[in-house]
Order: structure tokens, then sequence, then C-alpha cells
């Protein structure tokens, strides 16, 4: 499969895009052949030490194995003009938790509760697998809900990666929909990070909706009351 991704004659069709790049579905002969690739964005490949940092934490996490994480294959650049940098996944059918908190559909309280039970032991798995081990990224854009209620957390590799991009609190969440936690001054994607971004996953699902991009960080308190309320 690696082979066959540096070699893609035409993209497929796009099936889900965000500030990190757009994701297009790899179809093989079987199902379990199937890869999502997520073509980054050249302005955050571009970066100083952002590709190294991105190897090197998945070459960290390549043993990581988690019925509620989607496995990352690759971290490769393709063969086109552009030599792309992309990251390859195993493919999770389902309907990101993005799109359907976009629908504005409200959730039922143990619905709610049945996400976030899965989600809370799954990321501290992944912290329990090593000390430094954290997603850094997590938000209803990385999650995918399948067809029978489970969630699955993608694209769990990239977290020393973004911190490379030395951004403000308020450029990671508008531009990437990462929250990072306050007050801190030099931001790290660790496990502290996990909590925070657990934290806005759960608001957005009580609030049956996405937060918007004003409302992060600087109204969150507001936004915490409305969830209690609810």
């Amino acid at each position: 499969m690696e082979a066959a991704i540096a070699h893609v004659p035409s993209q497929p069709p796009v099936v889900f895009s965000d500030g990190f790049g757009e994701r297009r579905r790899l179809t093989g002969p079987a199902q379990a052949d199937n890869v999502d690739v997520l073509y980054l964005r050249s302005e955050l490949a571009e970066v100083p030490a952002f590709e190294f940092a991105l190897r090197e934490r998945a070459s960290r996490l390549a043993s990581f194995r988690h019925p509620l994480f989607a496995r990352v294959q690759n971290v490769e650049r393709l063969s086109d003009r552009a030599a792309t940098m992309v990251i390859v996944s195993e493919t999770i059918q389902g309907v990101r938790l993005s799109d359907l908190l976009a629908t504005s559909l409200p959730l039922e309280i143990p619905a709610v509760l049945h996400l976030l039970r899965q989600l809370v032991p799954a990321v501290a798995a992944l912290h329990k697998s090593s000390p430094e081990a954290a997603h850094g990224a997590l938000g209803p854009e990385r999650i995918i809900i399948t067809p029978d209620a489970r969630l699955v957390v993608v694209e769990h590799v990239m977290g020393t990666a973004i911190e490379r991009l030395r951004y403000s609190h308020e450029q990671y969440w508008k531009d990437l929909r990462v929250a990072f936690p306050r007050p801190a001054v030099v931001l790290k994607a660790d496990q502290r990070t996990d909590v925070t971004q657990i934290g806005i996953v759960a608001l957005s699902l009580m609030l049956g909706r996405l937060l918007h991009a004003e409302e992060y960080p600087r109204s969150i308190g507001e936004i915490v009351s409305s969830a209690w309320r609810v």
C-alpha cells in the first residue's frame, strides 16, 4: 500500500477537510485494503521541524493498538510535483462527530455519556502507553462515530508536529480547531492538553453543536455555564 500511495495517478474525492488538509479515501480490492489519506496543507508541512516531529511521533506510537484508535499506517511524501505530505490511516466506516454536530440535532444525555465513557478510557490508554504519549489535536473533527455507536479517534500522531507551528491560542483554535489550555505561555501538545480537548468534546456533545470560532477561549466561561444548565 505504501508504494501505491506514493504513485497515485489522480486524487480520489475528498471525504472531509479542515485546517489540517483534505482526507481522501483510497479503495483496494477488498474493504480491508481501503485507507484514508490526509493530504496535509503545504503551509503546515513546510514549517521547519514539522515533518521530523510528525515522523518521530508516528514512529514512537507505531506499536500502540487500541480498538477505539484508527491505526496510522504511514507518513509519506508523495511523488507529485508538490511532494505533498500525507498521513495514511486505516479506514473507519462512520460519520465524523463534527459533521454530526453540524446538523445541530440535540443529543440525549445518555448518548453523550455513552460516547464520553468510550473517549476518556481510550485516551487514558494512549497516555499509559508511554510517558509522553498524547494526541494533541483531539476534537469532533478527529472523532468518528461508527454505525454500531462506537467512538473511534483518528490522526493521533500530530501532537508534537503542531507544536512546531508556534501559533497563539487563538490561531490554533481558529485555523486548526485545536484547543490548548490557558494560561500556558509555551503551548505543549501533551496529556494536559488532551484533558482540555476532551472537555471541548464534552461541551460540544452537551450543547449538541460545534463551538464557534469566537467562543474559545474568550467565552468559554459562558459556554460552560450554558452546558451546565443543560
